[in-house]
């Protein structure tokens, strides 16, 4: 399987705090990853990197066979899309008008065509008129993965895509993801739930306190000593007869 990204022992973090030290990881191409551990291990931290808000000290990622360091901002931006955790907007731009801010990396002629099959694959072209400032949180995130589409890189990082939306939205928005996954994107998404993580990811890597705990292939990683290691509980695991697999939960 060829590889989206690969970091290659890399070290950095933030001023006065170096939270990664030579970590070496592989993301598969055109895999669901699910980036999983607990509060302030990295995972987020991990993103900016990809997208060069954050800098290594030593080491190299490598974004589909190209040095990272080497590639400018606008042609990383045509490899990469971004949906930031609790994105928002405080101006009352419409949904196409957010959707084809997108297009600013990499415009071309059919930039009509290309923001339409956006919102089209994101299912939101009924309010691609209405201003952001007037749509529910799903509808929102929904805009902002149509954002990112609109960019037409195949790799997408999500930051906690599901935060904060209720049961039906999570599961349409991790549905789409999946759905985005089948043509072909490389999607690599922060999950603290890991009843998502195990339903939709295909591979998922644990981090904790800046290193890697774990990483492979969701069903032979997600096991009772991982999480016991990883976060310190205990769990079991129960049957889902939709997905016709057990799933490890906590034990409350």
């Amino acid at each position: 399987m060829a590889d989206a990204i690969v970091i290659d022992a890399l070290t950095g973090g933030y001023e006065n705090n170096t939270l990664f030290r030579k970590i070496s990881l592989t993301f598969p191409k055109g895999a669901f990853i699910a980036l999983a551990g607990p509060n302030g291990s990295g995972k987020s931290s991990l993103l900016k990197f990809f997208y060069k808000q954050l800098k290594p000290e030593e080491g190299t990622i490598w974004v589909e066979k190209a040095d990272l360091a080497t590639l400018k901002q606008e042609v990383l931006a045509q490899n990469i899309g971004f949906v930031p955790q609790n994105g928002r907007l405080d101006f009352s731009f419409t949904v196409e008008e957010t959707v084809a801010m997108g297009r600013y990396a990499n415009p071309q002629k059919d930039d009509a065509k290309r923001i339409y099959q956006a919102m089209e694959t994101c299912s939101i072209l009924n309010l691609r008129n209405t201003p952001v400032t007037r749509i529910s949180g799903g509808e929102l995130q929904r805009t902002f993965l149509a954002r990112a589409l609109a960019q037409d890189g195949k790799i997408l990082l999500l930051d906690e895509p599901v935060n904060h939306l209720d049961i039906a939205h999570q599961r349409s928005v991790m549905h789409l993801l999946q759905g985005l996954v089948a043509k072909g994107y490389t999607v690599i998404a922060v999950l603290h739930d890991l009843l998502l993580a195990q339903a939709y990811s295909s591979w998922i890597i644990f981090l904790k306190e800046g290193a890697v705990a774990a990483d492979g292939p969701t069903d032979e990683v997600v096991n009772e000593e991982i999480l016991k290691s990883v976060y310190n509980v205990k769990s079991h695991r129960i049957y889902d007869p939709h997905l016709d697999k057990e799933l490890l939960i906590p034990a409350w």
